[in-house]
C-alpha cells in the first residue's frame, strides 16, 4: 500500500490565500521498500516570507539551499538523499559564476539535474528557486501525525 504525508515544517515559508494552504512545502510519499521526499521549490526567504540578500546571486543560492535542507530534514531526508534537481533562475550567466556554492550542499553526490531561465520567480526579489526530489528507506522517515 502507498502512503502520502503532506508536511508543513514551522520553519518553511508557506503560500496562504483566503486562509488556505496553497500546497504542502514537503510531500512524502512510500511503500514498503523506499519512499519518495519531494520539497517544493524553495528560493531564499525567511519563515516569514521576506526575501534575504537582495541582488546577490551567491548568497541567495545558498539561503535557497538552508531551506531545501530543512524540508528534507524534516521528512528524514538529507542532501546525499537527493536524486533529482530542477533549479530555475532569472540570470543564467549570473548564476554560473556561483554555480559552486550548491557543492556546499550537494558534498557527495550530483543529482540528475536541470537548469532554466526563466524571466520572473513567485517573488521579484528572487533570483533562484529550487526543487528536489530524494528517495529514501522507508525507516527513516519522520512520522508526522
Amino acid at each position: 500500500m502507498i502512503k502520502r504525508q503532506f508536511l508543513q515544517p514551522t520553519d518553511m515559508w508557506r503560500r496562504y490565500e483566503n486562509g488556505n494552504l496553497l500546497y504542502a512545502p514537503v510531500v512524502t510519499v512510500h511503500g514498503s521498500d523506499h519512499a519518495h521526499v519531494y520539497v517544493a521549490g524553495q528560493m531564499a526567504r525567511t519563515p516569514t516570507g521576506e526575501i534575504v540578500t537582495k541582488g546577490d546571486m551567491r548568497a541567495q543560492i545558498r539561503q535557497t539551499c538552508e531551506n531545501l535542507e530543512k524540508g528534507l530534514a524534516h521528512a528524514g531526508a538529507t542532501f546525499d538523499d537527493v536524486v533529482r534537481a530542477t533549479t530555475y533562475v532569472t540570470d543564467i550567466d549570473e548564476y554560473y559564476k556561483c554555480s559552486d556554492e550548491r557543492f556546499k550542499f550537494f558534498r557527495n553526490n550530483r543529482p540528475a539535474s536541470v537548469l532554466v531561465q526563466i524571466s520572473r520567480l513567485g517573488h521579484p526579489d528572487a533570483m533562484v528557486e529550487i526543487e528536489v526530489e530524494a528517495i529514501i528507506e522507508p525507516e527513516r522517515l519522520k512520522s508526522r501525525a
